[in-house]
């Protein structure tokens, strides 16, 4: 599930996505990183077991008590999302006034600061999470890559997918529910990540990304893209060129 929400203090307002499992009371935050690099780390691990929140942007408001702010509004965050356990991923590019004020936090357990994006996904986040099956992880990417396939044909129906997979419906929705997945989450996380990555590219249009996630209308993908993110998606491309 992927949810936007945003957060402001009175210097800085944080423009923030969540997605995973919101049950859980512990969750990787990642701080303005890129776009690509959230979505490749969120593909590779089980949304069952893993909640993620990424800070993309934020507005500066105030320039006063700017770096104190920051950490006043991820706790103010935290308390909110009801999270007890946190782990802090950023770029090391980041401000310094806000690694500053990251380090003196005391409610995040682990920072990690990343150069290249291979650190990061390929090695320490990984092993978060080893004691999790490869059955699951087959099971969900398996399906998730059928709902890629169908996307475009509009709506990627349980039906489609379980007869791509040799596989009836009511078989395939009792697999997935024995493993605590929603088959209607999985297509929506699928919608979110590609319209994310085709809004990153201005050549395309925005009534063929409609149509690639399956829309007939444009008009239709803008409510779910607000719903998803929380802006329309002609919004969210310019935020897009704007920290290019």
């Amino acid at each position: 599930m992927f949810d936007h929400f945003p957060n402001s203090e009175k210097s800085l307002k944080l423009h923030c996505i969540e997605a995973g499992n919101k049950h859980l009371n512990h969750a990787v935050i990642f701080i303005l990183i890129d776009l690509d690099v959230f979505f490749t780390i969120v593909k590779q691990v089980s949304m069952e077991h893993f909640r993620f929140i990424l800070i993309y942007k934020y507005e500066i408001l105030n320039q006063d008590n700017l770096a104190e702010d920051l950490a006043v509004e991820i706790k103010k965050m935290m308390t909110q999302l009801h999270l007890e356990k946190t782990y802090c991923v950023f770029h090391h590019g980041l401000d310094e006034k806000f690694k500053s004020s990251l380090y003196l936090m005391d409610l995040l357990e682990v920072i990690t600061v990343y150069k290249k994006q291979e650190e990061l996904y390929l090695g320490t986040f990984l092993s978060l999470n080893p004691v999790e099956t490869k059955q699951k992880l087959d099971l969900v990417e398996e399906v998730g890559l059928c709902i890629e396939y169908f996307l475009s044909e509009g709506e990627p129906y349980l039906s489609k997918v379980a007869k791509k997979m040799s596989l009836k419906p009511r078989a395939l929705s009792t697999k997935l529910g024995n493993e605590s997945v929603d088959f209607r989450v999985l297509v929506k996380k699928k919608r979110v990540e590609e319209a994310l990555f085709l809004l990153k590219n201005e050549n395309i249009k925005l009534y063929e990304i409609a149509y690639k996630l399956g829309y007939t209308e444009c008009s239709a993908f803008t409510r779910a893209f607000k719903n998803w993110i929380g802006c329309s998606p002609s919004q969210f491309r310019r935020y897009l060129n704007s920290i290019d």
